[in-house]
């Protein structure tokens, strides 16, 4: 018994020195992805087997990803992580999980590596038209990490068509739209949300998100007839009153009336800036 039990100490101890042994040398080690061939390539090399190649393909990005090691530029394996998820969506595109390990690690590194993710997620969308996570990935990255809230909204109204769509995605729609200087179109998807909504306590916050979207567009419409009538944009909204109109709103708390020349927006207050003015 005492043998048996100097035996497995024994074990132990040489499994963990084993083991610590490797962990160092990983540390040490730098780790490299390596550029995967053309997705045409892979096509015809791969014949019935592209499932396979794809799916070899995630596993050595994965180990990649989980080996590099700690303050290591994401810049330098930006590229190659981009291409090796295109390559394997392209040949498998149903395969649903390098669309998650994709959105995991492209879109914080540069807005250049966002936009990869993003026609990456095309790829997902294109395959899987009703899975709404992808749908959720594809449109906010053009707001958060690409600066294009436009493209977002659109994007999200695309979205919000499906019959099992959240009533969250037409939503960020209208914010998006406002949030780019189209405060028209987030006013019609407010109004169509309103329309379709059975909640009360939901209802009333459209109706008074409605209302501001209104007040905005009645200074839009001011900026209009001002730059029609000098043949250039004011440099300050103050420059509109009273000649084009009585006063300015008082939009607060739920949103802010931005103007940069010539283009005014409305979008949400930053959450941390006001709490930090308080």
């Amino acid at each position: 018994m005492i043998a048996r039990v100097i035996i497995l100490t024994g074990f132990i101890l040489l499994y963990g020195f084993l083991f610590s042994a490797q962990e160092q040398k990983a540390l040490v080690r730098d780790v490299t992805l390596d550029i995967a061939l053309p997705v045409n390539f892979h096509k015809i090399t791969s014949g019935y087997l592209k499932q396979l190649t794809a799916e070899m393909l995630f596993i050595q990005t994965s180990v990649f990803l989980g080996g590099v090691r700690p303050g290591t530029p994401p810049e330098s394996y930006a590229e190659a992580l981009g291409n090796n998820f295109e390559v394997m969506t392209s040949l498998y595109p149903r395969f649903i999980d390098p669309y998650y390990v994709c959105q995991g690690f492209l879109p914080h590194i540069s807005q250049e590596a966002a936009a990869k993710a993003n026609t990456i997620l095309e790829t997902g969308i294109a395959a899987l038209p009703d899975d709404l996570i992808l749908r959720f990935f594809h449109g906010s990255n053009f707001f958060l990490a690409m600066n294009e809230p436009l493209k977002g909204a659109k994007a999200f109204s695309e979205a919000a068509k499906l019959t099992n769509a959240p009533p969250l995605f037409g939503h960020l729609a209208a914010l998006l739209s406002a949030q780019g200087g189209d405060i028209a179109a987030g006013l019609i998807s407010l109004k169509i949300m309103l329309a379709g909504e059975k909640d009360e306590v939901v209802r009333a916050r459209y109706q008074q998100e409605i209302v501001i979207f209104e007040q905005a567009i009645e200074v839009s419409k001011a900026l209009e007839a001002y730059t029609n009538k000098h043949g250039v944009a004011p440099e300050s909204l103050d420059q509109l009153v009273p000649a084009f109109i009585p006063q300015l709103p008082e939009i607060k708390d739920l949103f802010t009336l931005n103007y940069t020349p010539p283009t005014l927006t409305l979008q949400r207050p930053d959450k941390k800036k006001l709490s930090q003015q308080h």
